[in-house]
């Protein structure tokens, strides 16, 4: 039985913070798991990646929110949110086991912040990286994923060992590669390739837009 809160009582607390705070508090607490340590961080595809466009391919639309339209946000959830989230989880699970079960293995699944954006997400992601972070293993069809590209361009700013998802280094100049095919098939296909792009300009190509 709980001692506090016990009829969710203290949920209805308001307690307006801004974007920097929310992400001191969600810092401490990872740093409460981690004790000094780094960990390894399990990269892939959420709100956007393989299976996104294979739908809008499906049902013969260009971008989420008319698959949202289309679809209905409960259809959504279960056809493409779910899967991702369950993808994702499944994968640091792999990547703990491993390890034998000595590495932390950070997954962005169950990571939610109400109010915040794809910009504050990944710049959420790109610090944890940056500071927290000492390995990135990028989960397969990465390279179709806004997010996991962003992530791999900042972790080869940082020089953090990079590797697929069956633990093969994964080097830049392979990155680049799989990230410019990728975002020229979906180029062809009529998508919108600005994140992968973006990605790539940073990791010091520039692809026609």
């Amino acid at each position: 039985m709980r001692y506090l809160n016990r009829d969710g009582e203290l949920d209805g607390l308001l307690h307006p913070r801004t974007y920097g705070e929310d992400v001191r508090i969600a810092l401490s607490l990872l740093d409460g798991a981690l004790n000094g340590e780094r960990a390894l961080y399990g990269s892939s595809e959420l709100t956007t990646g393989r299976r996104l466009y294979a739908m809008l391919r499906q049902y013969a639309v260009h971008d989420l929110s008319a698959l949202r339209e289309k679809l209905g946000q409960a259809e959504l959830d279960r056809l493409f949110w779910q899967p991702n989230l369950t993808a994702a989880a499944a994968f640091a699970h792999v990547l703990r086991d491993r390890s034998g079960g000595r590495e932390l293995v950070v997954t962005p699944a169950s990571f939610s912040a109400p109010g915040w954006g794809q910009s504050e997400y990944l710049a959420f992601w790109e610090t944890l990286i940056r500071t927290r972070f000492k390995a990135v293993f990028f989960n397969d069809g990465w390279e179709y994923s806004n997010g996991c590209a962003f992530e791999f361009a900042v972790a080869q700013s940082e020089a953090l060992p990079t590797f697929d998802a069956a633990g093969e280094p994964l080097a830049r100049a392979a990155g680049i590669e799989r990230l410019t095919t990728a975002a020229r098939e979906l180029a062809g296909g009529g998508f919108d390739t600005a994140g992968l792009r973006r990605a790539l300009t940073w990791l010091g190509v520039s692809l026609p837009a």
